[in-house]
């Protein structure tokens, strides 16, 4: 299907959408930077070179190892556990407790729970480091499911975590749609056979050419995946209005 724009008639063909999966890191948080800068440390604490930030930040959603392994080619099993147990400690105390929902994440998760959307999680992280990031930001009441990369056997690009929150969530992959700013993110998405939205607020500014559809903005976002679901855009008069 080729790419299309919130711009784009509002008029989908198929089953109206009814759940969204969302990576975490350079989608809903402002967070590629911890992770290359936290194995940057990792890897230059152990003698190896640091990373370019673009290196890192296109493997962002992979497992650590993959990480690991560009500053460590034949990086053996145990020394990949080593490392991912630094990075994991390191992560947790420094972090964590900075990462920040990007503006624009909180009112649009808002607006799709209020739309009666199912959401979840399919994170590169593990499913308890990201349920306890976006609980302690106040969102807890928008997603569903909570899972992450060690919730499948095999990590995105894989399809697997995508297909195990549309059965989580009771949904078809016609009805689902991944929300990711990685080429890992699209590729999951394309091989479970949901819709896929890239966004360009995280590590990939230019559209990716896998992606069904491309977005700059939240209220693009927005608006696109409520053309999907043929959903009006909602008032949340209760808990405040939309905002990008």
């Amino acid at each position: 299907m080729p790419r299309a724009s919130a711009a784009a008639s509002t008029t989908e063909p198929g089953p109206a959408l009814r759940a969204v999966l969302w990576d975490l890191d350079g989608t809903l948080t402002d967070s590629v930077r911890f992770v290359v800068d936290t194995a940057n440390i990792v890897i230059t604490g152990n003698g190896g070179p640091a990373l370019e930030f673009a290196r890192v930040g296109a493997m962002s959603g992979l497992p650590l190892e993959a990480i690991f392994r560009l500053a460590w080619p034949a990086l053996s099993d145990d020394d990949a556990e080593r490392y991912r147990i630094e990075y994991r400690a390191h992560y947790d105390r420094h972090a964590i407790p900075a990462t920040k929902l990007y503006r624009g994440a909180r009112s649009t998760l808002r607006a799709f729970h209020a739309a009666g959307l199912r959401q979840a999680t399919v994170t590169g992280k593990r499913a308890a480091d990201c349920e306890r990031i976006l609980r302690g930001l106040g969102i807890a009441e928008d997603i569903e499911v909570y899972l992450g990369g060690d919730s499948v056997p095999r990590p995105k690009p894989a399809p697997d975590l995508a297909r195990l929150a549309m059965t989580r969530l009771g949904c078809a992959p016609e009805e689902s749609v991944v929300i990711g700013d990685s080429t890992a993110d699209i590729e999951m998405g394309r091989g479970a056979g949901a819709h896929t939205i890239q966004v360009t607020w995280g590590f990939a500014h230019e559209p990716l050419p896998q992606a069904e559809r491309v977005v700059r903005t939240w209220p693009e976002l927005r608006t696109t995946v409520l053309a999907l679901a043929r959903r009006p855009q909602p008032i949340l008069r209760a808990r405040g209005p939309v905002r990008s």
